[in-house]
């Protein structure tokens, strides 16, 4: 039985391994917002009319509230519709009616409650990651569009929707700034690592929709 590699020689390995996994995000990182920076506008008057704004699903609490950072997303997206960007509105998010969590149905609530009408509010019930979100839109029809997110989210957005066949402009929501610094860190760990990781998803398998949303594409036309 041959013997172990000193420890040393473990070591070594994965500090090499280490390093290529910091050099692959940073890399992937740097490219993703490289490549979408051109398609970010952060106001709604720089944003082109689209026939529809997607605003991307986030936490909502058991009372149907939406989390600060998914009101500044439906802010945005109620803005591009009265400003004439976008004659519709599709809220995409998770559903899980088991447990009776249900984003969109809560997206599309705040929205009518303030004035945007049912009718021109579009519901996505698959979208359970921005990938999904993507994919379901073009399975609506759906062949350009405004995305309405946070600014670290837009670059792989962003990237999704273009790898799903879409030709979208990302418009940037103001952070809500009521998160704790730990609470946003985290975030941009974790958006980082996503960054990384859907480049080596699309390039396996593309960009994949949910096999059930709730829409009607009629109210698209």
């Amino acid at each position: 039985m041959p013997d172990a590699p000193p420890p040393r020689r473990w070591r070594r390995r994965l500090a090499v391994v280490a390093l290529l996994a910091v050099g692959w995000i940073s890399g992937a990182n740097a490219y993703l917002v490289a490549s979408t920076r051109a398609a970010i506008v952060t106001d709604v008057a720089a944003a082109p009319e689209r026939p529809v704004v997607i605003v991307l699903g986030n936490r909502v609490f058991p009372d149907g509230s939406p989390c600060w950072d998914l009101a500044e997303r439906l802010e945005t997206g109620a803005a591009l519709y009265r400003a004439g960007r976008a004659k519709k509105i599709i809220v995409s998010g998770a559903w899980y009616p088991v447990v009776n969590y249900d984003e969109p149905h809560a997206m599309a609530d705040w929205l009518v409650a303030r004035g945007i009408p049912a009718a021109d509010v579009v519901l996505d019930v698959g979208g359970f990651r921005t990938a999904a979100t993507m994919a379901d839109a073009v399975k609506l029809g759906v062949h350009g569009a405004l995305i309405a997110t946070q600014q670290y989210h837009l670059p792989r957005a962003i990237y999704l929707a273009r790898h799903a066949g879409l030709d979208v402009v990302g418009v940037a929501s103001p952070p809500s700034g009521k998160d704790p610094l730990m609470a946003r860190l985290k975030v941009a760990v974790r958006e980082g690592l996503a960054r990384a990781e859907i480049i080596v998803e699309v390039a396996l398998r593309g960009v994949r929709g949910s096999r059930r949303f709730i829409a009607n594409p009629a109210a698209l036309r």
